[in-house]
């Protein structure tokens, strides 16, 4: 009976076993999963900095965007402070809260950087054809003031005299 009772319990021990066995994998995927969620942020951000940076490498301004990027830093920053009070809950919210502003920010960026580069080609093409609006104003310019200048000339050598014969007096 004794053996009876021993290979009964050995029955029962094998699925308990198993059970905590995956009880503390899942425990640790889990943890795992939170982990790699958390550890995903600084990399989303700094995906979405650069995103940002391009439109203003581009020449672009991007105020919203930036605005938005410093809104999902500040949620980033207020999750890890909830983390370490012990308020996992709300801080996932957070992040999450977090990760859609980053992802509509990168969703936005493409059409600010294509807006700035087109803003700096537009510069750039008014830049060039101005340079010869520029040269035939001062050249008119020019002209016109040597054309005076030589009427000016031609006005005051048609009002000379010739004086013959006058005596200078000395004092």
């Amino acid at each position: 009976m004794v053996t009876r009772s021993i290979g009964n319990l050995h029955g029962t021990v094998k699925p308990l076993l198993i059970v905590i066995a995956a009880m503390l994998l899942f425990a640790a995927i889990d943890t795992t999963v939170i982990t790699q969620t958390s550890n995903d942020l600084p990399t989303l951000s700094y995906q979405a900095f650069g995103q940002v940076a391009d439109v203003y490498r581009s020449g672009g301004q991007a105020p919203v965007l930036v605005d938005k990027l410093n809104q999902a830093l500040a949620l980033v920053q207020e999750a890890q402070f909830k983390r370490s009070q012990g308020d996992e809950a709300n801080a996932v919210k957070l992040e999450d809260q977090a990760r859609s502003t980053m992802a509509q920010i990168m969703s936005e960026a493409p059409a600010a950087q294509q807006k700035a580069a087109l803003d700096s080609t537009t510069r750039t093409i008014v830049v060039v054809a101005s340079i010869p609006v520029v040269v035939a104003a001062s050249t008119l310019i020019f002209y016109v003031t040597l054309r005076t200048w030589r009427w000016y000339e031609r006005m005051k050598l048609f009002e000379m005299r010739i004086v013959v014969g006058e005596k200078k007096t000395e004092d």
